[in-house]
């Protein structure tokens, strides 16, 4: 009598962690490929083509700086400049402040919720050059350049040129909160 041997079990040095993982990608993969075909296609474009590959984007200073006056309700004035990158980089923004002596960006608060119209903005501050204060929850704040100062969502916050003769510039990143959309193109 001849002994039938068992097939052998391929999966017995395979961990479950590593089945989990392969399960995973598969799961990703078929869900991506589904989800290409539900989605309406662009103006003149067939289903599930490549997208084009990304390429940068360059703006200058000089290019585009304007005269605010009582950015935020602040005092004096002051000129800004916004960088569009070509309205890619949402939900992140960029601009510069350039105030003289004495010129400020308002105290102002974002909310979640925009309930004040201000935008839903965690706002971080660099200071490029010069010094003055930042009124941060009721607390004065000195600044001087090379500080960097983050505002969260729900923080009072502005900033102010005191010094004498020097112009305060600021380059500023704020990021959009809770929306689906950009609301800065």
């Amino acid at each position: 009598m001849v002994k039938k041997q068992k097939p052998k079990n391929t999966y017995i040095n395979t961990s479950r962690r590593s089945m989990l993982a392969a399960t995973g990608a598969c799961f990703a993969m078929m869900s991506q490929q589904a989800l290409s075909t539900m989605l309406p296609a662009p103006m003149g474009k067939a289903l599930n083509t490549i997208a084009p590959k990304a390429t940068f984007t360059k703006d200058a200073e000089v290019d585009g700086m304007v005269e605010i006056t009582g950015i935020h309700q602040g005092k004096g004035v002051g000129k800004a400049k916004f960088f569009r990158f070509a309205n890619t980089p949402w939900p992140a923004h960029f601009m510069i402040y350039d105030l003289p002596p004495g010129a400020s960006e308002g105290v102002h608060i974002h909310f979640l919720d925009d309930r004040n119209k201000e935008g839903a903005f965690d706002e971080y501050y660099y200071i490029i050059s010069g010094q003055g204060q930042m009124e941060i929850d009721g607390q004065i704040v000195p600044i001087k350049k090379g500080d960097h100062i983050h505002t969260p969502l729900e923080v009072a916050h502005g900033v102010e040129n005191t010094h004498p003769d020097e112009n305060l510039r600021v380059f500023l990143t704020f990021i959009e909160r809770g929306k689906a959309h950009n609301t800065y193109s």
